[in-house]
């Protein structure tokens, strides 16, 4: 596996790139997928691979006809680049066993056909299926990381020395803050002030000026955060939330039906082990990490507590009665401190 950014870097510098028959390029960040998508396409197409054909891949894909044009060589025919782009990355048993198969076919250095699959997230459970270990094994897998934190400050300071442009360490710090989530966003915003502010030395208050807040915040990247215990995000995107005028209510509907299935998971965990509490109630693989984590830091009672703290806060929110501890119609701060309080440190 290679990430993106070291894969389009290797591209550019080197001339000994090795064609495999079947590539994967998936992940979290969009731009880097089609960067490494473009970066390849190219490199293909350099070494004669001229004809592309292009297939969406869902439920209802025909494997068996995509096995049949696959299986006819042309000794004649200009190579090829079949892309498949599978979002989800669910083939099913027909598209397991056609990945795994056309890997066990013995290629050339220059293989007729190179097969380009084209994937979101690809999640833990199926970077252990037969299919993507048979590619890993006999292709490539180019992993397209979310780029957040320092590593988005130092992105956009290097993207703006690209483009010709200097970032005081104020500025690369509020620009990554602008656009956080959306690097697509923040690749054409330094593309745009590169030609407002072409050779300059940017500040605080250019950003500030010329940049809109475009963070790609979603109520359930909150939930994410807080459920995983990162405190300090977690109020950062419940600050970004309240300023795009996200109403309390919904909010609170959202911390309130976490507290609510966590209280459910601990009270059913007391007698059956978490898997099988897991199965159950139906919780995705994906959210069951999330649910872990909060359950090794805080007890039962603890999150009882925080329930009737949101039931207050909603009576609040409501005009009925006013929250313990917060001012007459402070529903902000209440549910501030719930956030805090899911997210924080152990509490049993």
């Amino acid at each position: 596996m290679i990430n993106a950014t070291a894969f389009i870097k290797q591209l550019s510098t080197s001339s000994n790139f090795v064609i495999k028959p079947l590539i994967l390029i998936h992940g979290e960040e969009p731009l880097y997928v089609q960067l490494a998508l473009d970066g390849l396409r190219l490199q293909l197409k350099n070494n004669d691979y001229l004809q592309r054909d292009s297939f969406e891949v869902d439920g209802n894909f025909n494997w068996q006809e995509l096995q049949q044009e696959t299986a006819t060589g042309n000794l004649f025919a200009d190579r090829r680049i079949i892309e498949l782009h599978a979002p989800t990355a669910k083939f099913g048993r027909q598209g397991g066993a056609f990945i795994q198969n056309w890997l066990k076919i013995v290629h050339g250095t220059f293989p007729e056909i190179c097969i380009v699959i084209i994937c979101e997230k690809i999640e833990f459970k199926q970077t252990k299926s037969k299919w993507f270990q048979a590619i890993e094994t006999g292709g490539l897998v180019i992993q397209s990381r979310i780029i957040e934190g320092q590593n988005l400050i130092t992105w956009c300071q290097t993207k703006a020395q690209d483009l010709g442009l200097s970032l005081e360490p104020e500025a690369a710090l509020l620009l990554s803050q602008r656009v956080e989530g959306n690097l697509l966003a923040a690749n054409q915003e330094l593309e745009k002030l590169s030609l407002l502010f072409k050779g300059q030395t940017l500040n605080a208050q250019h950003i500030n000026e010329s940049v809109v807040d475009q963070a790609h915040y979603q109520l359930f990247a909150l939930s994410n955060a807080m459920l995983n215990g990162k405190v300090e995000y977690s109020l950062q995107i419940l600050n970004r939330l309240k300023q795009s005028g996200l109403e309390q209510p919904v909010i609170l509907w959202l911390l309130s039906k976490e507290l609510r299935e966590l209280i459910n998971l601990s009270q059913l965990q007391q007698t059956q082990p978490l898997e099988q509490v897991f199965k159950q109630l139906r919780i995705w693989q994906s959210r069951q990490a999330e649910y872990r984590a909060v359950l090794n830091r805080h007890g039962l009672a603890y999150l009882q507590s925080l329930l009737s703290i949101a039931l207050a806060i909603d009576l609040n929110i409501k005009g009925i009665r006013q929250a313990q501890g917060y001012g007459k119609n402070d529903a902000w701060l209440g549910i501030t401190d719930l956030v805090f309080k899911i997210a924080r440190g152990r509490n049993r």
